[in-house]
């Protein structure tokens, strides 16, 4: 009786790990993580910081992700809250959504240096395209504090545990995000996927208007969200400001190659992937074009490696950009010319949109639009934003979910048609006995090979 009860013990062990891996995600929001060394007016330790995001698809069931992958210390979080936003800007919450995020049961949590670590499984009822608030209360925090520059949003701070009030004052506040890093939402009927933007600080939205949320991956969110058949589909934003593709990855300038495993393969049910990267790599790292060329054939290597889908814009035209030269502008036209004409079967992306010729002046091609242009010269503004996302072909993603459909249900026919055959088969035996295996295969390309990255790619991009 013992051992039938301890078997049976077991069994129900085992039946619930198996349950809670079987829970399948989506990533609704993402930041990428880097440290370059910039805190907020007023010391965070002890103290209460609320952080607005937009998320992009719904859900009911939500994971939090916070980084401390640059700190040598461990960071605290002594409470942390997620609430509805109040609206933009106003550090006010929606008092009856505020709900306390654990670890392991627990409200506090120590993140250990140069690490990350992820809450557990939380209801929430999340519409889509919602903005919420997430309140941390800060402990011990590192010198080197993990974050994300240039939220484009703004963040406030108040003193001691303020986690669930109304209202935080506009007396500290900045665009900066910190600790907070991606909210993945449960998807047990894997309906939903990610579509992951990567690049410099025309992605991250330099250029759009601050607590408006009208990057051009934000614009193009609100038309997934807009299209039925792409209301599935969540937006992932993991560009850095300055950075540049190629070179040697560091935690103030992390590049497009260097922070891949983190910002990409680990990334939560990626599809597809929409690159727009390679000018800073050309104005400040003087990269000369083979170079550079190399750099997106290898990241094109890597997500097909991973099943991701690939689609690249050539370089956006700076001409009227200080620091434009003529040799620098054909080292661009070269990489657009390979961008634009390489098909995929010889390394090239799986399809292009341009939005180099969206935002380019009629009159000429090497010049941002007056009217679209940030007034440097390189970065668009909010209507530049607005008409890159809206350039963008849905049917990009609607045909390539139809033929996975179609795959899929021909994967399922010729499975049933093989049970079936099993089953004729063996219909003497008492057992019918399937295995699977799964290979995961990670290549990994050796940064150490390759240029260190100019400390002259400063803040003019980042801004």
């Amino acid at each position: 009786m013992k051992i039938y009860l301890i078997l049976v013990l077991n069994l129900f062990i085992i039946n619930t790990v198996l349950a809670a891996d079987e829970l399948f995600f989506t990533g609704t929001w993402s930041s990428s993580q880097y440290n370059k060394g910039e805190l907020p007016d007023i010391d965070l330790q002890g103290n209460s910081l609320r952080q607005i995001v937009k998320v992009s698809i719904p859900g009911e069931q939500l994971k939090f992700h916070f980084s401390n992958i640059y700190g040598k210390e461990e960071l605290e979080l002594k409470s942390v809250h997620i609430a509805k936003s109040a609206g933009q800007g106003t550090g006010s919450i929606i008092m009856e959504t505020d709900t306390e995020i654990t670890f392991n049961g627990q409200y506090n949590v120590s993140i250990p240096a140069y690490a990350d670590i992820v809450s557990d499984i939380i209801p929430f009822s999340l519409s889509a395209l919602d903005e919420v608030a997430i309140t941390i209360q800060y402990g011990k925090i590192p010198f080197d504090f993990t974050s994300h520059t240039s939220s484009r949003t703004y963040s406030f701070v108040e003193l001691g545990n303020a986690v669930s009030k109304e209202t935080f004052s506009s007396a500290h506040k900045f665009l900066h995000w910190f600790t907070i890093a991606a909210i993945d939402v449960v998807d047990n009927e894997k309906k939903t996927e990610a579509i992951l933007c990567y690049g410099d600080s025309i992605t991250d939205g330099r250029g759009s208007t601050n607590d408006k949320q009208n990057r051009w991956p934000d614009v193009l969110s609100e038309r997934l969200q807009s299209h039925p058949a792409t209301r599935h589909l969540a937006i992932l934003n993991q560009a850095i400001g300055g950075s540049s593709l190629y070179g040697q990855n560091n935690p103030v300038w992390p590049t497009g190659l260097g922070r891949y495993q983190k910002d990409v393969a680990e990334q939560v049910n990626v599809k597809y992937m929409i690159v727009l990267y390679g000018v800073n790599d050309i104005l400040y790292s003087q990269r000369a074009a083979p170079v550079l060329i190399e750099g997106l054939q290898e990241l094109i290597k890597r997500n097909r490696e991973r099943g991701i889908i690939t689609y690249g814009s050539p370089i956006l035209p700076f001409k009227t950009n200080d620091d434009w030269t003529e040799e620098k502008n054909k080292i661009k036209e070269t990489v657009n010319q390979w961008i634009l004409n390489t098909p995929a079967n010889e390394g090239g992306f799986d399809a292009i949109i341009d939005f180099a010729s969206v935002v380019a002046d009629p009159n000429d091609a090497m010049v941002l639009k007056a009217e679209l242009s940030d007034g440097d010269g390189l970065h668009p503004n909010y209507l530049g934003y607005a008409a890159i996302g809206n350039s963008i072909d849905l049917e990009l993603f609607i045909n390539n979910e139809n033929e996975n459909e179609n795959e899929n249900e021909n994967e399922n026919k010729n499975e049933n048609e093989n049970e079936n055959e099993n089953e004729n088969y063996d219909e003497d035996e008492d057992e019918l006995i399937n295995s699977d295996e799964e290979n995961n295969e990670n290549n990994e390309f050796d940064d150490s090979e390759v240029t260190a990255v100019n400390e002259t790619e400063d803040s003019i991009n980042d801004e």
